[in-house]
């Protein structure tokens, strides 16, 4: 009882963390280039990984992880180059619950890769989920024209791409499983954030965008307390992981990050949460647990 009550405290942490990370994101979508916000994103995540590093030391790893590894570090960029360039084209409110797509793409992923049939249950939050994400792009005026859903997802400028990153990271749930099996999980996650870093510095020095569109200053700050965040984000999920089942999490995160970051669009970017947001965010909140558990 008290290791699973940790396990949903830490579920409720990670999902405020992810929250606040895409917050943050939002604000610093206008800091400079998009590849340089990323680096110093990253960047930041490597002081408390180095950490954590050190007190799970001795690390280990053998060579056939270099290949999951390498796929988890591609799909965290495309990932976050994705959602970046999302959340600069659209409102936050419109943005954040596409990534409830994330558990519906890993579903469908795993029957030509793993064989794994969602039951019917799971095909009836599969349903709901992309019911409820394409709900919210109705007319406010027509909030029950279901003809109107796609279209409407399809015309507004962000969604593709947060879909994308969506997709994105449901392919990396997988190999991160994968590169598990071979190594450590503190190592994993310096290996990963690490090569970023070093990947990303050497491509934008090689292209010589480092003076092209600098951070501005006054976006410094919320650029690191991103990386902060999305560190902070990361670890809760280790804790959470360590005291709960993996369906019971991902449906409190994904719930609780849900809730939050329309609580945040509304109060700090004044974004109206007309009806057809309301309803699809509803339905969300039904179907993914339905996914997940």
């Amino acid at each position: 009882m008290h290791s699973s009550l940790l396990g949903v405290l830490f579920s409720l942490a990670t999902g405020f963390a992810i929250a606040c990370y895409y917050t943050l994101n939002k604000k610093v979508t206008h800091a400079g280039n998009p590849l340089q916000i990323i680096f110093w994103i990253f960047a930041a995540h490597l002081p408390p990984l180095l950490i954590w590093g050190v007190l799970s030391s001795p690390l280990h790893a053998d060579w056939f992880y270099l290949l999951p590894g390498l796929g988890v570090l591609a799909l965290t960029v495309s990932g976050n180059l994705f959602a970046i360039r999302a959340l600069s084209l659209s409102p936050f409110s419109l943005m954040i619950p596409v990534m409830s797509l994330s558990p519906v793409f890993t579903s469908m992923i795993g029957i030509p890769l793993l064989q794994e049939w969602p039951a019917p249950t799971q095909w009836l939050g599969i349903a709901l989920a992309v019911l409820g994400v394409l709900w919210l792009y109705a007319p406010p005026e027509r909030p029950w024209d279901v003809f109107s859903f796609f279209p409407g997802f399809i015309r507004e400028r962000g969604a593709s791409c947060m879909a994308m990153s969506a997709l994105s990271w449901s392919l990396s749930a997988p190999m991160d499983k994968l590169a598990l099996r071979h190594a450590d999980p503190a190592f994993h996650a310096l290996f990963v954030f690490t090569g970023l870093v070093i990947f990303l510095f050497i491509w934008l020095t090689l292209r010589g965008e480092w003076a092209a569109a600098p951070i501005l200053p006054e976006f410094r700050k919320a650029v690191l307390a991103t990386g902060a965040a999305g560190a902070a984000a990361d670890m809760l999920q280790l804790f959470a992981l360590q005291n709960i089942a993996a369906g019971p999490f991902e449906a409190i995160k994904r719930v609780t990050s849900q809730v939050i970051a329309l609580t945040f669009a509304y109060f700090l970017f004044r974004e109206r949460m007309t009806t057809p947001r309301i309803i699809g965010i509803c339905i969300i909140c039904v179907g993914v647990p339905l996914i997940v558990l």
